[in-house]
């Protein structure tokens, strides 16, 4: 159990005169909890959906199938599980969770004020259960608050995102290696993915853009079939998570001698993101920094990209701040944010460059090495 962030959950439940909550989403779940679910394969046929998170009088029970819950033993939380798997008739992993979810509930029935709720995750069936079981209570939205609570990251939270930015880092370092002439996206994908698992040992959650020639004009995309040709352009954006907490960079490469003009694309993006350090303080409001990014591309000529500039990290790949335009939020120390300016030029190709950074006291560290090669 994550201490500091329980306790400022707490105060929040107290300032809002909640006397208990109701928790879906997984990102807040591992924020408290440290629990990570498995996420490589998607949803599971054998659960009902993600762990909920009950929290009442001090305790968060999570409520998750009997497979997972091995898992989530040393989080510190009390688990009320589920049988997932099963040979008998169809899988019911739904209606399962919520009986289980009663269970739980049942034991509240005496509950008389408000009860925070996350709806955004939450299955129709279960938001029935809360009504029916605390007939009472007083259910209260509360969808998105609980992320507010997240930005500003622990020392414990820094030092797990930095694990995750070092494999990133690893991803930068290895896909160098084997860009060349007639190698396919896929076949880099392949030798990144296995030298960033062997260097974590275990399998690693990713998320990543790795795109070549004019496939990196579209922004990004998952790797292909696509071969890369004498002077392409090659991008990577890579995205992996460890320990509950993500890591994010980016870079683009060549393979040989480029086209001119991506050679002084690539000068303007680089030179935007170091403008982008130079300005990182508390206090800086989210849409300025969008402001002076997307200003030094147009500046120099180019169209505005048309993704956001940068984003938090934590345990969401992307999460506030959001570095986009007219965003009002202001940085602070210990939040996390990665930074991402980019040029694309339909028909020739793209760049894009992300480096991530702590806000400090007085400024930011940069927590990323890929680009200081």
């Amino acid at each position: 159990m994550n201490d500091q962030n329980l306790a400022r959950f707490n105060e929040f439940l107290k300032a809002q005169e909640c006397e208990a909550a109701l928790l879906s989403n997984p990102a807040n779940i591992t924020w408290l909890t440290g629990y990570a679910p498995p996420i490589q394969t998607g949803p599971s046929p054998f659960e009902g959906g993600p762990a909920l998170g009950w929290y009442c009088d001090g305790t968060l029970t999570l409520i998750m199938n009997d497979w997972e819950s091995a898992g989530a033993g040393t989080s510190g939380a009390e688990v009320h599980p589920y049988s997932g798997y099963s040979l008998e008739g169809p899988l019911v992993g739904v209606q399962k969770q919520l009986v289980a979810l009663e269970e739980v509930l049942l034991q509240h029935t005496g509950l008389k004020g408000k009860v925070g709720v996350e709806m955004d995750f939450l299955p129709a069936a279960h938001y029935e259960a809360l009504l029916n079981c605390l007939k009472s209570a007083k259910l209260e939205h509360m969808e998105g608050r609980i992320a507010q609570l997240r930005t500003v990251k622990t020392e414990t939270e820094i030092a797990r995102i930095k694990s995750a930015l070092r494999l990133s880092d690893v991803a930068q370092e290895e896909i160098q290696k084997h860009i060349r002439p007639g190698a396919s996206e896929i076949e880099l994908w392949g030798a990144v993915k296995m030298r960033v698992e062997m260097e974590a040992g275990e399998r690693i959650p990713v998320l990543a853009d790795l795109v070549a020639g004019p496939r990196t004009a579209e922004v990004g995309g998952l790797p292909g079939n696509y071969v890369v040709k004498a002077g392409d352009p090659v991008m990577l954006d890579f995205v992996a998570r460890l320990g509950g907490y993500f890591g994010d960079n980016s870079a683009g490469y060549f393979a040989g001698e480029p086209d001119p003009e991506l050679l002084r694309a690539t000068k303007v993006v680089r030179q935007a993101l170091e403008r982008g350090r130079e300005a990182i303080r508390p206090g800086i409001k989210a849409g300025d920094l969008d402001a002076m990014l997307r200003g030094h591309i147009e500046n120099a000529g180019y169209e505005p990209y048309p993704h956001h500039s940068g984003h938090g990290l934590g345990t969401s790949y992307h999460e506030d701040p959001r570095i986009i335009p007219d965003y009002p939020m202001k940085l602070e120390k210990d939040m996390v944010i990665a930074l991402e300016p980019g040029i694309y030029l339909p028909g020739v190709g793209g760049v894009r460059f992300e480096d991530a950074f702590l806000v400090t006291q007085d400024g930011c560290e940069v927590l990323t090495t890929h680009l200081k090669h």
